[in-house]
């Protein structure tokens, strides 16, 4: 594999090795236990069912091993950015995928959550910003007439910005080690 990676790396082996995969869920893993170094979960933690699901990781991690959901959350502290997240919260349903998780959040077979916070952004236009917030399960599931409203109001915050721009996010990144 390092070999692999090395030869892609250099641009002499064409595409990346790709890695396996199998069906399964966090709550269901088809791993044997003990077999993983560690679990990352991006964006879609906030899916999990809490409980079986941090059971099975910690199944699947052998002793000192780490779990580390990560998520990136828009940055607040732009004001244009804070009137979008204020508007999207209106929009949404509910979802817990911005909260600040607490020191036992995994459950006894882990230690102490330790937490990380690195800012980045994504170059955006209007109508890239629009397809991102389309691209969202609550703007999905939402009726015709709320996803027109939802566009306006979309377009409205956007309205005052440049041509291209920059949508600043804060990465949040979790980690505990298995007991």
């Amino acid at each position: 594999m390092r070999r692999c990676a090395r030869s892609w790396r250099n641009g002499c082996g064409g595409r990346p090795p790709s890695p396996p995969s199998s069906p399964g869920s966090a709550e269901e893993i088809p791993l044997p236990d003990g077999s993983m170094d560690a679990v990352v979960a991006g964006q879609a933690y906030h899916w999990f069912d809490p409980e079986p699901a941090h059971a099975e990781i910690a199944r699947v991690l052998r002793p000192g091993g780490v779990f580390a959901p990560v998520w990136n959350l828009r940055d607040e502290s732009v004001a244009w950015v804070a009137e979008l997240s204020r508007l999207v919260q209106e929009y949404r349903n509910g979802s817990e995928a911005d909260r600040v998780l607490p020191d036992r959040a995994f459950g006894e077979a882990f230690g102490p959550v330790e937490r990380l916070e690195v800012g980045h952004s994504q170059r955006h236009t209007t109508a890239s910003l629009l397809d991102l917030i389309r691209s969202r399960s609550w703007y999905l599931t939402a009726a015709e007439e709320r996803r027109r409203q939802i566009d306006d109001a979309v377009r409205d915050v956007a309205d005052g910005l440049p041509d291209s721009f920059d949508l600043p996010y804060i990465t949040r990144i979790y980690r505990s080690f298995k007991r």
